[in-house]
Formats: C-alpha cells, sequence, structure tokens
C-alpha cells in the first residue's frame, strides 16, 4: 500500500517522461495489450520478482457517464486511483482471473486518469481492466488516450 513513486495517486505521465526509482532512471513508454489483459514481464521480455509496474490510461469524455462498471484482476497485488482518488487496493497474492473485482465509478467531462499498479511477489506479473455500462457492453462515448 506505501508509494512506489513518490505522489504516484497523482502520475500523468507520457511515453518518453523519466522517473527515478530506488536510485535507477526509469523511461515511461507507451504499450498497448496484445490480449485482454496487460503482462508485464512479457513486455519487458524478462521474469521479476518483487516488483512494482504502472499502467497509466486517459479517458475522455464529453458529458458524465455515471455507473460506470470497473471490472478488474491483478496477479499479485492491485492498486487504483482514479482522477488522483485511491479507490481500490488488493493486497493478496493471486493468479489473474479476469473481472475478478467490480466496482462502480463516475467519468467525469474531459480527461479522467486511471493509475493501476500491480506489485508482483513471483512469477507471472499481470493486470486487466475494463469500463462497461450497465449491462456490461463496452463504452462507446470514451476516448482512450495515451497521454493526457
Amino acid at each position: 500500500l506505501k508509494d512506489q513513486i513518490k505522489n504516484e495517486a497523482a502520475l500523468r505521465p507520457k511515453a518518453g517522461d523519466k522517473v527515478t526509482v530506488g536510485g535507477k532512471e526509469l523511461t515511461w513508454r507507451n504499450v498497448t495489450a496484445e490480449t485482454n489483459y496487460f503482462d508485464f514481464n512479457a513486455t519487458l521480455n524478462s521474469i521479476n520478482d518483487h516488483v512494482a509496474g504502472y499502467m497509466v490510461t486517459y479517458i475522455e469524455c464529453d458529458a458524465d457517464i455515471p455507473d460506470v462498471i470497473m471490472a478488474v484482476a491483478s496477479n499479485d497485488q492491485g492498486r487504483i486511483y482514479f482522477n488522483g482518488v485511491d479507490i481500490y487496493a488488493f493486497t493478496e497474492a493471486r493468479p489473474l482471473m479476469l473481472d475478478a473485482d467490480k466496482g462502480k465509478i463516475t467519468l467525469k467531462p474531459g480527461i479522467n486518469v486511471l493509475v493501476f499498479k500491480i506489485i508482483n511477489l513471483q512469477n507471472s506479473w499481470q493486470g486487466a481492466m475494463r469500463l462497461t455500462d450497465r449491462a456490461g457492453k463496452a463504452l462507446t462515448n470514451v476516448k482512450i488516450r495515451l497521454s493526457p
């Protein structure tokens, strides 16, 4: 539950931005998942244990969209900040099970920011998130962006 990056709830990175963690400079980059989940180990082409990774996306809409269902999965631990507010934490080890946890959010007009932190204890390091309407259908009135 502790910040791995200073003030992680307020992260607003774009590709090429730098951050120093544990004395090591890291560079944010755009990545698009090739499946219905994100696999950090596959992206980095290496196995990584006892690490934290972040997925940040920007959701643009023209008006309030209430009762959006957020379905989340993490392998292992997960934490989500929505527009700077801590809204979700799962603090146990577990395998990835799509849609393991669900909750409701309201998208506001303009840019909404989702920061999804995944902590890996050992082996697989994955996360998944999807936003749907109350009927479980994909949102059509939003734009997903990789930079603010």
